[in-house]
C-alpha cells in the first residue's frame, strides 16, 4: 500500500491566529463542524501571516498523511516533534468516490498541526473513520522507490527530539544520528541526519544544519 499525500481540503488560516475551515459549495466535501482557535493560543503572530506570498505566488502550504490511527499519530508529531494542533474535527467527504471502500460518505478525521508558520509547513493527519482491510493493513516497509515520500524536519534541538521520536509507539528507526556533508560550490554543507519511518510507515528525516559556508 503506497503511502499516500492528500491535500487541499477546504481550509484557510485567517489572520491573528484563527482557523476557519469553510463547506465546499458542492457536496463532495461537507464539513460537519468549525473550530476557531485563538490567536493568544499560538504565541505571536506567526511568520507568513501578514505576506504568505513575498516572491513566488504558490506556497506548498500543508501536507496531510492518511493514517491508521490519528491519536498514534499524535503521539509523534504533536508530543514527540512538537507540532501544535490548531484543527481537529470530523468530516464527510460523500463526493471522495475514488476511495477504497467508499460508502457514500466517508466519516473521517482532521487534525491540522503546525510549528512556526501559519502559512508554509502544517502537517494534515486524516483517519477515515469506517475503516476497510486496507486501511488496518500493515505498511510497506520504507523502501525508497516512486510513489514514496520522505518528510524532513529540521530542527535546532536534534539529539532530544530524536530520543523523543524514536522512543514513541510504532516509529521505525533507520537510522540514529549522523553527519552527513553536502557538496556546493562555497564547500561542503555539513548536516547531523537521522532517518525514522511513522506508525504508517511514511518516512522521516529528522536533522540539524552543523555548518553552512554559504552562510559565512
Amino acid at each position: 500500500m503506497t503511502r499516500t499525500l492528500i491535500a487541499g481540503l477546504a481550509a484557510s488560516l485567517a489572520l491573528g491566529g484563527c482557523i476557519i475551515v469553510d463547506a465546499d459549495e458542492t457536496p463532495e466535501n461537507t464539513v460537519t463542524r468549525v473550530t476557531t482557535v485563538d490567536a493568544s493560543q499560538t504565541g505571536s503572530p506567526l511568520f507568513g501571516s501578514d505576506d504568505p506570498y513575498p516572491v513566488h505566488p504558490i506556497n506548498l502550504r500543508r501536507t496531510t498523511l492518511v493514517v491508521k490511527d490519528a491519536e498514534a499519530s499524535l503521539a509523534l508529531y504533536r508530543d514527540a516533534l512538537g507540532f501544535e494542533v490548531v484543527y481537529d474535527q470530523e468530516l464527510t467527504s460523500p463526493g471522495l468516490s475514488g476511495r477504497y471502500g467508499a460508502d457514500g460518505e466517508n466519516r473521517s478525521r482532521l487534525v491540522l498541526t503546525q510549528t512556526n508558520s501559519a502559512e508554509i509547513g502544517m502537517i494534515g493527519i486524516w483517519q477515515f473513520l469506517d475503516q476497510t482491510e486496507k486501511d488496518l493493513a500493515e505498511p510497506d516497509a520504507a523502501d525508497f522507490t516512486p510513489g514514496e515520500i520522505v518528510l524532513l524536519f529540521h530542527t535546532s534541538e536534534l539529539e532530544e527530539t530524536f530520543a523523543r521520536a524514536a522512543a514513541t509507539p510504532g516509529v521505525t528507526v533507520l537510522g540514529e544520528p549522523k553527519e552527513r556533508r553536502y557538496p556546493s560550490p562555497a564547500g561542503d554543507i555539513v548536516v547531523m541526519v537521522s532517518m525514522l519511518v511513522d506508525p504508517d510507515g511514511h518516512t522521516i528525516e529528522l536533522n540539524q544544519k552543523i555548518f553552512d559556508p554559504r552562510d559565512q
